[in-house]
């Protein structure tokens, strides 16, 4: 089980750092560095709704990566969870996949209720390109230590 940790561990920091560059490139082409974890970071720190009120800190930029990266590990180790298991059991694999679906949808479906504002100041697509880049990401990393096929994630055949 402390393999599957590690591995998760090191597997959600990976994707983690993948959705935080993606937003380092966006935010550095549209010219405000760091904007986007300063923003996210004073939604859920301060209670900020009106965007133009944003004061970009180190310390908000910290805290919420601090956040962004606890949630990724706890993703990651869930995934590495499910990779073990697809070792004994191949049609795990399928959850693995829903797993990965299901987060992207919750994780848009929260911004939507908790703050859809949010979603006028970081377009959809932004988001789901960054979680998209997390993902492969992620998964060929697991799928490089556990010698599967990405064709195995939809087949429940043996």
């Amino acid at each position: 089980m402390p393999t599957t940790v590690r591995e998760g561990a090191l597997v959600g920091l990976a994707g983690a750092a993948a959705v935080a560059i993606w937003f380092l490139i966006y935010d550095l082409a549209a010219g405000v560095p760091l904007r986007t974890p300063a923003l996210l970071g004073a939604a859920l720190f301060e209670g900020l709704r009106d965007p133009s009120a944003l004061v970009i800190t180190p310390m908000l930029v910290l805290k919420y990566t601090i956040v962004h990266g606890i949630v990724f590990i706890a993703f990651g180790i869930g995934a590495a969870g499910l990779f073990a298991l697809a070792d004994r059991e191949r049609r795990v694999l399928f959850g693995a996949f829903m797993l990965f679906c299901c987060f992207e949808v919750v994780f848009v479906l929260v911004v939507m209720v908790l703050a859809g504002w949010l979603l006028e100041e970081l377009p959809i697509w932004a988001i789901l390109g960054a979680n998209l880049v997390a993902a492969v990401v992620m998964l060929s990393l697991l799928f490089r230590r556990h010698h599967r096929m990405p064709r195995e994630l939809l087949s429940t055949g043996e």
